[in-house]
């Protein structure tokens, strides 16, 4: 009898945390519903794609918020505290490494697709810290392709060291030279493809459309794209030479010009001015200049980088 007594307690358990799970994932449901006509219009006019495959992605969305939701967090759409946020996808993980690795992987590049959403098209309301947060250690920790492209150089490094002492020394005497040179030309081309200025996104980042160009006055082949381009795709993409390009999903991806572009707006010769950016008086002086302007360029950077001490070359 006593053990019979036990048991609605159980059930009402069980049925008050079944309601719970059903209220949060309404809570969701209604939440990402709100940005569900946008997405869809964005997604479908990025590279070709369906508004059933942009429902899809909303569908593991209102998945992800159920779970991010359970924590006791705010529920929004447009708005994410990035520790809960990178919290819940590390309990995703761990779940789906009990047999789930697929949805689990699904789900990731579903998210990374609707992050990217509200960072281009300045839906995010929450703090510009968190989105830059989760852009830095969630959308670029899960994408392969940048973290290879941009280590490669470690390879050069390591076989410059294989050499003798002398003509390591030399060679690198030789590559901060030429580095030197290129960064200088580099920023100068970068103040030229500016021009009148360049809208930006709500976190102050260049918009996808115009990765492209930024990353061509740099001296790197890549274009800004939501979705995962098939090999096909990326091979349409090709340079005159061959070289397939580096496939992001933010210019934060791009170590180069994303440095160059911070320094540049560091040092004043870049300036944003609410969503757009322009070249500045001191920037049109550099543009303008010889080597003297490009010199003190050199030495800001170098400043910058803890490299005051060093020899810095002439600038070409």
């Amino acid at each position: 009898m006593s053990r019979n007594r036990k048991k609605p307690r159980q059930d009402k358990k069980q049925a008050a945390a079944l309601k719970q799970s059903e209220a949060l994932y309404k809570n969701a449901d209604r939440a990402v519903d709100t940005q569900a006509l946008a997405f869809v219009r964005w997604y479908e006019e990025t590279d070709g794609n369906t508004g059933a495959e942009a429902l899809q992605v909303l569908q593991s969305v209102k998945q992800f918020l159920w779970l991010y939701g359970a924590s006791g967090a705010p529920v929004s759409a447009t708005a994410f505290d990035a520790d809960v946020f990178l919290q819940a996808m590390a309990q995703l993980q761990a779940m789906s490494e009990a047999g789930e690795s697929r949805v689990f992987q699904v789900m990731t590049d579903d998210l990374q697709v609707y992050l990217g959403f509200l960072d281009a098209t300045g839906s995010w309301t929450g703090t510009a810290e968190d989105l830059e947060v989760l852009l830095e250690n969630f959308v670029l920790s899960q994408d392969g392709e940048a973290t290879t492209t941009e280590e490669a150089p470690a390879e050069t490094v390591a076989d410059a060291e294989a050499g003798s002492a002398d003509a390591s020394a030399s060679a690198d005497a030789t590559d901060d030279a030429d580095a030197s040179a290129s960064t200088v030309r580099h920023a100068v081309a970068l103040l030229d493809w500016l021009g009148d200025g360049k809208e930006l996104t709500a976190t102050g980042s260049l918009r996808l459309a115009d990765i492209a160009g930024a990353a061509a006055a740099v001296g790197v082949h890549a274009v800004g794209s939501q979705k995962r381009l098939s090999e096909d795709e990326v091979a349409a993409l090709a340079d005159a030479d061959g070289r397939l390009p580096q496939v992001v999903r933010s210019m934060a991806e791009l170590e180069h010009l994303n440095t160059l572009w911070l320094s540049l707006r560091e040092l004043g010769y870049l300036e944003v001015t609410g969503k757009k950016a322009t070249v500045s008086d001191a920037g049109r002086a550099l543009q303008n200049g010889g080597a003297a302007e490009r010199e003190a360029l050199l030495r800001e950077l170098a400043t910058g980088a803890e490299l005051a001490d060093a020899e810095l070359p002439a600038a070409g």
